[in-house]
């Protein structure tokens, strides 16, 4: 099967995020709670990359922020060589962030939240839909991504009649529909065993290498961490970058998970 949507970018560099000196500060005076003390990020496209720290730590705060959810206190965003945050020039760089998180940044969470009511297919299509491409074209780009996880079968189904690893395939489509550099994955595989948990890693990282994506994957999850090839610790609101194992995941996984 020949997959048309394809990543475009109009930069050079391969970095799709890079974060410097973010800070976020709730509260002032001597109730302010300090979420982010100057976090410092690299992560190119193609690549996925685990961040992980203990409740508490700053990982959701981290997650919002770059997902343009709450505004940082300071420091710089930039997502595909454009700055999207700046705290020294005025803050969002961006004046429609509802814009800027439909057609540039894909969301995966722990639960698919998909609409219940509609089939496979409209799941999916929706977001571009909403971005103004034409049906037709909406919809050929999420029959092309439902084949290529696996659910191209389940393509008339409303997805409340899916299995739960079915559901989280067509969670992972509806996050690349619009062909966004980032993608951030909210403990994705919490919920699942062994198997289908380094299934759902199987799949981030294919679908990281085919259309070019940045993904962060943020987990406690100990089954899929030894499968990044870097991980960002966080704790107290720094983070320390350090390699990780990057073990393979047996091909005998695929990428189907029941």
């Amino acid at each position: 099967m020949r997959l048309v949507v394809e990543m475009t970018t109009n930069n050079n560099d391969s970095a799709a995020i890079r974060l410097s000196g973010l800070t976020k500060t709730y509260g002032s005076g001597s109730t302010a709670v300090h979420a982010l003390r100057g976090v410092d990020m690299t992560i190119q496209r193609g690549e996925v990359v685990g961040l992980v720290g203990p409740s508490g730590s700053g990982k959701s705060t981290l997650l919002k922020c770059l997902g343009a959810v709450i505004e940082p206190t300071d420091g710089q965003i930039e997502l595909g060589g454009e700055s999207i945050f700046d705290g020294k020039t005025g803050g969002w760089q961006i004046k429609d962030l509802r814009a800027l998180r439909r057609d540039r940044i894909g969301f995966i969470f722990q639960a698919p939240y998909l609409i219940p009511f509609l089939d496979v297919t409209d799941n999916v299509a929706l977001l571009p839909m909403l971005a103004g491409v034409p049906n037709n074209e909406a919809r050929l780009r999420a029959r092309e991504l439902i084949e290529a996880l696996d659910v191209g079968h389940r393509a008339g189904v409303r997805v409340n009649m899916l299995s739960g690893g079915e559901q989280q395939r067509v969670a992972i489509a509806r996050s690349l529909v619009n062909q966004p550099p980032v993608i951030l994955a909210d403990e994705p595989t919490a919920p699942l065993d062994s198997t289908r948990a380094l299934a759902v890693m199987r799949i981030l990282n294919q679908m990281a290498q085919r259309y070019g994506a940045a993904i962060i994957v943020v987990t406690h999850d100990e089954k899929i961490i030894p499968t990044f090839k870097r991980i960002y610790h966080i704790c107290d609101g720094r983070t320390e970058e350090e390699p990780g194992e990057g073990r393979e995941i047996p091909e005998e996984t695929g990428i189907k998970i029941r």
